[in-house]
């Protein structure tokens, strides 16, 4: 394995030293030490650019759910295996049937667990469990500072009245909160007063623009313009920072180097499939039916074995184009939308500045 490039854990400046060393050691010897449990495709919310949620009669089309005695014996090998960091997600986690069973061994274990949730939830004993058994931080996804735009957005009502509720019942047990929000065209004018909500708060929030195509069956059909209108701005503003700050990539690099989780980190979809990114429908990784250290393994060996594809390599946007291993795997038209707008941007800075 080459080791010419600096690992995502170098970055990470808000570590502990100690722990980065650990995630330096993890690195090195390939060990998972974070991972990902998405345990289950059901949500309350429908939220328009959800890539995982499923409605009940779905679920059977695609897969089965994991039982809580399967993600435990999955969640005891992995342990064994170095995994100390581990997010619990979904769809929304909290409608696993068998939720509070799982969360609550989870905890005994002893992992670093973060919690993804839309927050809509989180009362009463739910809210009990957590205050018991509570995790690092909770990531609520806020999608709008009032019920008309989540209504818009996730196709509920009085959805932020829940939310709302939530992250102040997290709060008042003192359980650290994170926003996180996708912005869309339904909620881009909301904007600023999610951000206002946030630091009345005192919470950290982390927008995102990014909306990536469904993997799990969940229908996006319509949101198809919008994720190609996102996709085409994005490739424009990146090709224009690589090209300003003479940030470029290395084609010769493999894919996977470019990731956080490379040598470090798994998802498990809630079907038992593990995978190296949550954008990835492949590779198939039957944990379920596996002991987890020989998932592991194939994952590794995944990882390694990705390339791009020659038409990568000779690109004339390949230093600027923003491409990554999950926009290989999930089909040839995101990379074309990322490589035409790239190719374009390149030509038309590059002319600006005198370099033809």
């Amino acid at each position: 394995m080459s080791d010419d490039f600096e690992p995502a854990c170098r970055r990470m400046e808000w570590l502990d030293p100690f722990y980065k060393q650990v995630w330096e050691k993890a690195f090195a010897e390939g060990i998972p030490i974070s991972g990902t449990f998405e345990l289950t495709p059901r949500c309350n919310f429908s939220c328009k650019m959800c890539y995982v949620h499923l409605k009940p009669e779905e679920i059977p089309q695609n897969g089965v759910e994991l039982t809580a005695k399967e993600w435990l014996r999955i969640a005891e090998e992995a342990k064994e295996a170095g995994t100390t960091w581990l997010c619990i997600t979904g769809g929304e986690p909290l409608l696993h049937p068998e939720f509070p069973l799982i969360w609550e061994r989870l905890t005994e274990m002893g992992f670093f667990l973060t919690l993804q949730t839309n927050a809509s939830l989180i009362r009463g004993k739910m809210l009990d469990l957590l205050d018991r058994c509570p995790p690092r931080q909770v990531k609520v996804t806020l999608y709008g500072s009032d019920d008309e735009v989540y209504q818009a957005v996730c196709g509920v009502e009085n959805g932020f009245t829940q939310v709302n509720e939530g992250i102040h019942n997290l709060m008042s047990v003192g359980i650290p909160v994170t926003l996180v929000s996708t912005v869309i065209r339904q909620n881009q004018h909301d904007v600023e007063r999610m951000a206002f909500y946030a630091y009345r708060h005192g919470l950290k929030w982390l927008p995102t623009a990014s909306v990536k195509p469904s993997l799990r069956g969940a229908s996006t059909d319509a949101l198809s313009v919008a994720v190609t209108e996102k996709l085409e701005e994005q490739a424009q503003k990146n090709a224009e920072a690589r090209l300003r700050e003479g940030r470029f990539l290395d084609p010769s690099r493999k894919p996977a180097t470019y990731c956080r989780d490379y040598r470090l980190g798994y998802w498990v979809v809630w079907n038992g499939m593990m995978r190296f990114c949550s954008f990835m429908d492949e590779p198939n990784i039957p944990v379920r039916d596996l002991p987890f250290k020989e998932a592991w393994s194939q994952l590794l060996d995944f990882e390694e074995a990705l390339d791009w594809p020659e038409e990568c390599k000779t690109c004339e946007a390949a230093k600027v184009c923003q491409r990554c291993a999950a926009s290989l795997v999930t089909g040839s038209a995101n990379c074309s939308v990322l490589r035409e707008t790239a190719i374009f941007w390149t030509g038309k800075l590059q002319q600006k500045k005198g370099f033809y």
